[in-house]
């Protein structure tokens, strides 16, 4: 009778100690088959007044955001700014030292570059202050087609440690057209 007890006990311990759900991750190709990255499953597009509404006050907004119900985002911006390999290096220094001197107060986790299938991508990691809450974000980008992309994810601070791993296989998925 201990036993079985002590048996039930360890079950409901090991059980609640696993994520309630494996985030499952699909390729999609996205910017007009430019691009081909892991997108987690159930997200979806975001609609124009979905994104009208979320960047009003903002000066630009992404080509494309995919979201799950607005709590998650991972957003493409295909800029119209001329870039190649060589310039990789150039942007991810660039945009280091403008997101250290914008976000003062965040906390930083990593920034540089990374070899990923065979090409560079910068990256820029942090938590911010926004708008009353903190939120984790990793912004990653290289080249597509002679052009900069650029890819932020983002999720509350609480969501981080279920969603930073995902962000980053993410990051490492991405796969874009020269």
């Amino acid at each position: 009778m201990k036993f079985t007890l002590l048996l039930c006990i360890l079950g409901l311990i090991l059980t609640s100690a696993s994520p309630a759900s494996e985030i499952e991750l699909v390729k999609k190709r996205v910017l007009s088959e430019r691009v081909e990255i892991l997108i987690p499953k159930g997200f979806e597009v975001m609609t124009e007044e979905q994104m009208d509404f979320a960047y009003a006050k903002a000066q630009s907004r992404p080509s494309v955001i995919f979201t799950n119900n607005n709590l998650v985002s991972l957003a493409f911006n295909y800029s119209d700014n001329d870039a190649d390999q060589d310039m990789v290096d150039i942007y991810a220094a660039s945009f280091g030292k403008t997101y250290h001197k914008q976000y003062k107060d965040a906390e930083w986790f990593g920034d540089g570059v990374k070899n990923i299938n065979n090409r560079k991508v910068g990256y820029i990691e942090f938590m911010k202050p926004e708008m009353g809450h903190t939120v984790y974000t990793l912004v990653f980008f290289t080249d597509v087609e002679g052009k900069l992309m650029i890819c932020t994810f983002n999720c509350a601070d609480r969501q981080k440690p279920e969603w930073e791993p995902i962000a980053k296989q993410i990051m490492l998925s991405v796969k874009a057209k020269g």
